[in-house]
């Protein structure tokens, strides 16, 4: 069930978050467990350093034709509108074992907040496109990524995700596997964020 968190890049109460756990801490990525205040669902945080640049890490995010490539148990994605340089819209779907997969419909916005940190921020739109068939539409999502340049070509990321996934899982299922996703994904996104220049 890695497909849980899959998706969303979000942060940053990261560690204003109270009650949290830390989960995993392997590879130099840490990540964390939060209980909710109006939830089921555990908030999950996570922080990492990364070699790259903000320039990037901006490229690869918005290269939704590739996210396949490093996002965790992803089937497909599509671009749906190109707002401007810094806003997309798009679609996803992810595998989910036993019960039917999930799909998102995204808005991702980059804001800069200043020459060494941007914000990233992700947050589900699930009325944009019909829904598909035997693929349940996530309801509620909202991730964020704060990014920092400690020095040139080193990021320090702190990353947040708030998710509803609905259909009938129990959350209990969810909570107790949601952590192995992100691990997962920004391994890949280590491994592959060489080659955007």
């Amino acid at each position: 069930m890695k497909w849980i968190v899959i998706i969303l890049l979000f942060p940053i109460a990261v560690f204003a978050q109270k009650n949290c756990q830390l989960k995993l801490d392997k590879d130099s990525i840490q990540v964390f467990t939060c209980d909710p205040e109006n939830s089921k669902y555990k908030i999950i945080q996570s922080k990492f350093l990364l070699k790259a640049s903000q320039r990037q890490l901006k490229a690869m995010l918005l290269d939704v034709d590739h996210l396949g490539e490093w996002q965790d148990q992803t089937v497909s994605a599509k671009l749906l509108k190109k707002v401007n340089e810094n806003e997309i819209i798009y679609h996803t779907e992810v595998k989910a074992p036993v019960v039917d997969n999930r799909d998102f419909v995204i808005r991702l916005t980059i804001q800069q907040i200043s020459a060494s940190e941007m914000k990233v921020t992700l947050v589900s739109i699930p009325d944009y496109i019909p829904k598909v068939k035997n693929v349940v539409r996530v309801p509620m999502s909202k991730a964020v990524w704060v990014v920092k340049e400690v020095k040139p070509g080193r990021l320090s990321v702190h990353y947040s995700l708030e998710i509803d996934l609905g259909g009938t899982l129990p959350a209990w299922v969810v909570n107790s596997l949601s952590h192995k996703a992100p691990y997962q994904t920004f391994m890949s996104m280590k491994a592959k964020i060489g080659k955007y220049k």
